[in-house]
């Protein structure tokens, strides 16, 4: 009030608008410094103290010490203000338009009773902390009208109900954390909750509501996204195994109406085939991942006079798809198909790759074909690309094709021609990298299937050397008659130490992927070292990679006489905008492979597993797992001795696919 405080009182003043408490330590002309109860040291304008308290501490508390005792005096007076009848002290003076002092609302409120220094501290904190009846004003407190206790009221009582809410839904989130079966509070309150979890959880810092759901967050005992993933999914919103990295990219298996409409018609529709040479007569054979869907190429063989015709049969997607189209447009910003364990996400609607794009066998298709004519030492004498109409007489999986080229004079020859094209390849400096791959299937039943395979098998390599053929003599036609494209080169040479390395060494494969150097797209028809070709572009898988479609509009264009149908700028433009997304579906990609390689080894906790030492510090070990194409860090252990290449049995500790960390501790031999 008028009385200014002594050293070391407990005062009352006013930061940012709000009571606060500290202790006085010295006072110096209209200032004074103060120990705040945040345990700081303040300097205040003598103005800003409201009430000297008269309430003193013993000696010998230390800063720390003042700074609980502050606090437990705010702790106490915030459970006893609603004691003190502001209703009735303001039914006293509402009537009045002058600021009242604080004296005056003490000799209102108690009269000529004796009063201690905690009822007038407690009077003051109630009228203080009060925002229904009383407004703080320079000099005292300003009773509101009654219009503004009304509404003050109203808005109170909503601001309890929000609160009571929000404690309920914390008790009941609580519980879904603990993993209680408790249902009570699932409501449209609740449902509110889970979508702020779920928006931030899709769209992190870039959700609108971010530091609401951060907030929320906190006050339930969630840390991290994981976290609230796994919240989620205890709560039934989300499915077990859900991943947020596909919901944030917004990857989805559906497809706008209007784009399926557009499929509906195409397959619905007359094809015209005018202009199309028939190679029906061809026996044809498509070699592919069995059950594959997107089945973009085959392959044919007959005998000459001269020597032998290969055809490279190409799905003609382009006569289906018209640039500029729904279906175009939709495919553009996919980018390509995406590959999960669990489900693909397809470039095209299914049903239009199943009904027209894709060769199935028995049905005609259009086609984009390249015919080579090698001579009886598998030399191509001449090639041309034509639009073909073509009928596959057999879906071969790489398994049965094995049989077919290996059991017939024509597939023999088949195997003999590319073999010899990959000889070729690899005079010109070609560095072939036979690494493994993983084969990861989940079924419906949540049940993993994981397998590792090569694709050096002889169908493999029949397949792959003749698409890079096809790519190749694309990429010759293209530049010969100067239309715009889209290269891939890599003009770096293979590293000596690359070709030193031995095939058979357990740690070949993350050994020789550090010496692959990543191609290069551009508008420049430069040399593909790693291929052993002076020209190459990708034009074979129309049906699963946009920018293939893009490359089969050009050629077709040109081979109909219209010139090209984009420009360089227009090529440059949609790479940018395609290749930005894959970079992403890559990556997601890879993390759901690491996933459930990872949940995989979660159910082997009981069982050892090998690995490969492939890199030693002081303290820890890199190894690798074979099996799982994985390379994960590991204590060293005292009692066993550890050497780069050596084979160590491991014990799965720990493995949270979700948070794709995996815990192995070796085993002593």
């Amino acid at each position: 009030m008028n009385k200014l405080p002594s050293t070391d009182e407990v005062i009352v003043f006013r930061k940012r608008k709000e009571p606060a408490f500290g202790i006085l330590k010295e006072k110096v002309a209209e200032r004074v410094s103060v120990i705040s109860e945040d345990g700081k040291d303040l300097v205040l304008e003598a103005g800003k103290i409201i009430l000297a308290t008269g309430i003193k501490f013993e000696n010998g508390l230390n800063q720390a010490e003042k700074k609980l005792r502050l606090r437990s005096i705010r702790k106490e007076l915030d459970r006893k203000k609603d004691s003190i009848d502001l209703r009735t002290l303001w039914e006293c003076v509402y009537s009045s338009e002058d600021v009242l002092t604080l004296r005056q609302f003490i000799e209102l409120y108690f009269g000529e009773n004796e009063i201690e220094n905690e009822d007038i501290l407690l009077l003051v904190w109630a009228i203080e902390k009060d925002d229904i009846y009383f407004v703080t004003h320079d000099g005292g407190y300003r009773p509101r009208s009654s219009r503004e206790v009304e509404d003050s009221i109203i808005r109170k009582e909503k601001e309890n109900r929000k609160q009571k809410e929000r404690n309920e839904i914390i008790r009941w989130a609580r519980q879904v954390i603990q993993g209680v079966k408790e249902t009570s509070a699932r409501n449209g309150i609740a449902e509110r909750y889970l979508d702020l979890l779920k928006g931030y959880v899709i769209y992190l810092d870039r959700f609108q509501r971010a530091h609401e759901a951060k907030s929320f967050m906190s006050e339930i005992g969630l840390k991290s996204i994981e976290d609230a993933v796994e919240f989620l999914i205890k709560a039934g919103t989300w499915k077990v195994d859900e991943d947020p990295l596909i919901k944030r990219l917004g990857l989805t298996v559906n497809f706008p109406k209007n784009v399926t409409d557009e499929a509906i018609n195409i397959i619905q529709g007359i094809t015209d085939d005018s202009g199309f040479e028939d190679l029906t007569g061809l026996e044809t054979y498509s070699i592919d991942d069995k059950n594959s869907l997107d089945i973009d190429d085959a392959l044919s063989i007959c005998k000459l006079p001269e020597g032998f015709m290969v055809g490279v049969h190409i799905s003609n997607v382009a006569c289906y798809i018209p640039k500029w189209s729904l279906l175009d447009d939709e495919a553009k910003n996919r980018g390509e198909t995406i590959y999960l364990p669990e489900y693909n996400i397809h470039m095209f609607p299914p049903d239009l790759i199943s009904n027209v794009l894709s060769l199935i066998e028995g049905t005609p298709k259009l086609a984009i074909s390249l015919l080579a004519t090698f001579d009886n030492n598998f030399k191509i004498i001449n090639s041309k690309f034509i639009k073909s109409k073509i009928v596959v007489k057999n879906n071969l999986s790489y398994n049965g094709a094995e049989e077919f080229l290996s059991k017939t004079d024509l597939g023999s020859k088949m195997i003999e021609i590319a073999f010899e094209l990959r000889k070729k390849r690899v005079d010109r400096g070609a560095f072939i990298l036979e690494l493994p791959d993983l084969k990861i299937k989940v079924n419906e039943k949540g049940e993993i299937g994981i397998k590792k395979y090569y694709m050096n098998t002889v169908p493999h390599i029949v397949v792959t050397e003749f698409m890079i053929l096809m790519n190749c003599m694309a990429g010759k036609l293209l530049r010969e008659n100067a239309i715009p494209s889209l290269y891939r080169s890599q003009p770096e040479t293979i590293s000596d130490e690359a070709w030193k390395l031995d095939h058979k060494n357990p740690l070949f494969p993350i050994m020789a992927v550090k010496y692959l150097k990543p191609s290069r797209i551009g508008l420049s028809p430069e040399p593909h070292l790693a291929l052993g070709l002076d020209v190459y572009v990708q034009i074979t898988s129309p049906i699963r990679r946009y920018l293939d479609l893009v490359l089969q509009r050009q050629l077709l264009s040109y081979l109909d006489g219209y010139g090209f149908l984009y420009t360089e700028d227009e090529l440059e433009s949609i790479y940018h905008l395609v290749e930005m997304g894959i970079r992403e579906k890559k990556i997601v990609e890879k993390s759901r492979e690491k996933y459930w390689v990872i949940k995989q080894l979660k159910s082997h906790t009981d069982e050892g597993i090998n690995g490969v030492i492939s890199y030693l510090t002081d303290s820890s070990a890199s190894v690798y797992l074979p099996d799982y194409l994985l390379e994960v860090q590991v204590p060293k252990s005292s009692e066993m001795t550890m050497n780069v290449g050596d084979i160590i049995n491991l014990k799965v500790q720990q493995a949270d696919p979700l948070r794709k960390k995996i815990v192995l501790i070796p085993l002593a031999r």
